[in-house]
């Protein structure tokens, strides 16, 4: 087992994965300072459910996102090293994401302009990966 190098390399990779979650969930509870926290073994149990929830639903945002553009890569017949390097984009990651601050969401009822954002990403991505 030792000297099987795919086996180490995928263990390798499960391990960061795992690590990365944790990370988030520990920014989280960071950012938030202590709402997470609560003085019974109950309130703790339904914070630590929160924060699970919150990077989940931050992970199910980014891997959608990810996987639009990893389709719009393919249709379009992007070369097979701007693929490679964007395959290694984790769904995990969360600097783009801002935590603190207060929100104002448009009240005219309409929604985000999903394709509009995924444009500039992938206009983006093609100058990023090019370099």
């Amino acid at each position: 087992m030792i000297n099987d190098i795919k086996l180490r390399k995928a263990i390798k990779t499960a391990r960061n994965r795992t690590e990365a979650y944790h990370q988030l969930q520990g920014m989280i509870r960071k950012v938030y300072h202590g709402v997470f926290k609560g003085k019974r073994i109950i309130d703790n149990s339904i914070s630590s459910h929160a924060v699970r929830l919150l990077a989940n639903c931050i992970i199910a945002y980014n891997a959608t996102v990810l996987n639009i553009l990893y389709e719009k890569l393919i249709n379009s017949g992007a070369p097979q090293e701007i693929i490679d390097k964007f395959i290694r984009i984790s769904p995990i990651a969360w600097d783009h994401l801002s935590f603190t601050g207060r929100y104002n969401f448009k009240k005219d009822g309409s929604t985000v302009d999903l394709e509009m954002m995924l444009k500039t990403l992938e206009e983006r991505l093609y100058k990023n990966l090019k370099t």
